[in-house]
Formats: structure tokens, sequence, C-alpha cells
């Protein structure tokens, strides 16, 4: 029995299969639980949404039991609430726990999509920053510390981008 603080909830084995593979791949050595947990922050924090995917659950075999964070369990809820009845239409669920199943799946596949859409870089990638910052550091009244530099200078060329998609997308 959980302790205060702490809910239960079920899960099919293939969305704890699901979560356990997505949790391998971007959070290595973190428990279930700990994945949903960071997973909603990043949602709250607007990293990414979640969004409706085409999707058909295989929701046979036995449920397993999950413990996590009561904060974790009211955010489903409230989840609940608000898309119960686009997920009701969408995927035929009609109750909370088939909900959760298809609410975490929809998260996982919009963690991945917007993991597809992010640049990865290296540091090697950044040799072009401190040439930028060397040139920068000529003039006295410059900015002072590389790290300032890199964040004005980023902010600008982020600034440039989102400008440039504005006009594309006209």
């Amino acid at each position: 029995m959980p302790g205060k603080g702490y809910s239960t909830f079920g899960m099919k084995p293939v969305i704890t299969a699901r979560l356990q593979e997505a949790t391998d791949k971007s959070y290595p050595g973190m428990f279930l639980p700990s994945t949903l947990i960071i997973m909603m922050n990043e949602i709250k924090r607007g990293y990414y949404s979640v969004e409706s995917h085409k999707i058909k659950l295989d929701l046979s075999g036995r449920y397993y039991t999950i413990t996590i964070r009561s904060d974790v369990k009211e955010w489903l809820v409230e989840n609940h609430e608000k898309l119960g009845e686009e997920y009701e239409e969408r995927y035929n669920v009609k109750c909370f726990t088939k909900f959760v199943s298809y609410f975490i799946i929809n998260m996982l596949e919009s963690k991945s999509d917007a993991q597809n859409h992010a640049i990865s870089l290296k540091e090697s990638d950044f040799n072009w920053l401190q040439q930028e910052y060397k040139k920068q550091k000529k003039n006295p009244e410059g900015i002072t510390s590389f790290e300032r530099f890199a964040d004005v200078y980023i902010n600008d060329l982020l600034g440039k981008i989102k400008a440039a998609k504005e006009i594309l997308t006209l």
C-alpha cells in the first residue's frame, strides 16, 4: 500500500514495456515512476505538448500496478477531465485507466516527435562561437565573459530564426 502522498494505478503490459523502453532511451537508470514525474514536469514547462497520435493499443493482459506520486496522479486526473471526451471519441476509451494508457503513449510519441525536431550539437560545433567571442573581445566596451556573450549571441540568432520562420509561414 502506498504511503501518504503516493497513489497507485494499473498499467497493461504493453504500456509498461513502452514506458520502460522510453526510460531506457531518454533517462537511463531511472524507475518508471520517476520517468512519469520528469515527463510531467517537461510538459508543464512547455518543452513539448501531448498531441493525439494515430495509435491502436492492445490492452489485453493483466494490469500491473505502479506506484506514483500523488501530484502525478492529480495531473493525470486533470488531463482526463480536459481530454476525456476527445479520447473517448478518438480511441473509444471510457475509463480512467485506459485513458492513462493512451495518454502515456501519446506523451511518449510527443516526446519522440519533439526530440526528432531538436538540434543535437557537440562542443566542437561551437568553435565558430569562440572565434566570434575573440573578435568581440577586441572591443573594450564588449561583453566581459564568454558565457554572457554566448547567451546574447545565441539569443540573437534564435530571434532571427524565429523571425525568418514567421516570414516563411505567411
